[in-house]
């Protein structure tokens, strides 16, 4: 029996587009997805039961996971907070696995068994972790059917094409990915650990210059507002745990992600210092009460991943080892055919949560510009709405699920059964 059964209108299949900040689920068919879940989770050791023996250490039996907002966010004893994926790639198995449980029964409240399961992945996904997602969702999850794509195929998708150059910028990577007639050019694809991490590190040493130390949340239990220049006054919660440092840096990281969100600016050119110095200023409350007014240095911090001479947040030895943004576009299209160029440059897709930043696009445009040979066209294009920017991949995978010409192209589970994992490298090219 093919896959085409478990694609039609009666049953949808699930899409699944697992990020490095966040991760996406939903029905295909739908407009966006039904839940967008923090990549981050709680992770506390569980003990075996009691060992009889004389000074035997406790052996950890299993991991109790805590996933989602409201549960990573609560302050517990001996609980690190871990993400799944590294360098873009599914990392830690059993975290992951804890992940697609929890949408299942906590998101979805349905049984695997019921839907095929469409899972988006890095152009540079291994072989090795291709297959192994495949083994887990039919032998643990027993779904009818499966497939995996690239998820710069899915965002050229949702934008109605079938070509073009995918700029993806997210939270640790930032990639530029060829898309040719809707095939990923593999040779081509680039990608650098520059995302919002780097932009989020640049806001840390910021505000070590100001001396300005970050309190989150968890610690606060009242706030009086104060001016720019006045100490801040709050007052700590009682009988907080005694919380990991994995944890307390987490919670940091979300009050500067907030901050590099509402006050950070890309110059549209490479910064001039005098125009810099007069921009407005922007303000920011945080946490604490502590209000303080940024200037130029609301520029200066975001401009490390266009021009790595403003990053100071990467030793020498590092920064040798990065891309800057505009470098990684002009990289992967120059490696591409010199025929397919022009159209790769009049249709640079700019997606992913870094590219919120206010100035991102007309700066890529602005670089891109004096890269590219003059007889070319180019055009950097970003999604009208944020929420399309963010979620573009599963959009493209929740329209590619419910055609109607895709439902053959299934791997089901007779297909697996017959063949084993490796015929994802067949049919999910």
């Amino acid at each position: 029996m093919s896959g085409g059964v478990y694609g039609g209108d009666e049953v949808g299949a699930v899409v699944f587009d697992a990020g490095s900040h966040t991760f996406r689920v939903g029905y295909a068919g739908e407009e966006f997805p039904k839940a967008d879940v923090s990549s981050y989770a709680g992770i506390r050791a569980l003990l075996d039961s009691v060992d009889t023996t004389v000074d035997a250490p406790a052996r950890p039996k299993k991991n109790e996971y805590f996933i989602g907002e409201p549960f990573v966010t609560v302050p517990r004893v001996n609980t690190e907070v871990a993400t799944f994926m590294k360098d873009g790639l599914i990392h830690d198995w059993d975290l992951f696995e804890a992940y697609v449980d929890y949408m299942y029964n906590k998101v979805l409240f349905t049984e695997s068994k019921y839907h095929a399961a469409l899972f988006s992945e890095p152009a540079w996904n291994t072989k090795e972790c291709r297959e192994k997602l495949t083994e887990l969702m039919f032998e643990k999850y027993n779904v009818p059917a499966f497939y995996v794509v690239k998820n710069a195929v899915l965002t050229v998708f949702a934008s109605g094409r079938t070509s073009g150059l995918v700029l993806d910028s997210g939270a640790s990577q930032t990639s530029a990915v060829p898309v040719y007639d809707g095939y990923c050019i593999n040779h081509a694809v680039v990608h650098s650990p520059m995302g919002g991490d780097v932009v989020v590190d640049q806001c840390f040493d910021m505000l070590r210059r100001y001396n300005i130390d970050v309190v989150p949340t968890y610690k606060i239990a009242s706030k009086s507002e104060v001016n720019e220049n006045d100490a801040p006054i709050w007052t700590p919660k009682k009988n907080l745990p005694q919380v990991t440092e994995s944890y307390d840096r987490y919670m940091k990281k979300r009050v500067v992600e907030d901050l590099a969100a509402s006050v950070l600016q890309i110059s549209d050119a490479p910064i001039d210092i005098d125009h810099a110095e007069k921009l407005p200023s922007s303000p920011y409350c945080f946490p604490c009460g502590l209000k303080k007014e940024f200037h130029a240095d609301r520029v200066k911090a975001p401009e490390g991943i266009f021009d790595l001479s403003y990053l100071t947040c990467r030793t020498p030895e590092m920064k040798s080892q990065l891309l800057s943004v505009a470098q990684v576009a002009s990289m992967s299209a120059g490696m591409c055919d010199i025929d397919i160029r022009p159209s790769l440059f009049s249709s640079v897709m700019v997606t992913g949560g870094n590219s919120y930043l206010m100035g991102f696009t007309e700066r890529l445009n602005h670089d891109l510009a004096h890269k590219c040979p003059p007889t070319i066209k180019l055009r950097v294009t970003s999604s009208p709405t944020l929420m399309e920017r963010r979620f573009s991949a599963w959009i493209g995978g929740s329209i590619v699920g419910s055609l109607g010409m895709f439902q053959q192209m299934w791997i089901s589970k007779q297909e697996y059964g017959e063949t084993g994992k490796g015929i994802v490298e067949k049919k999910c090219p």
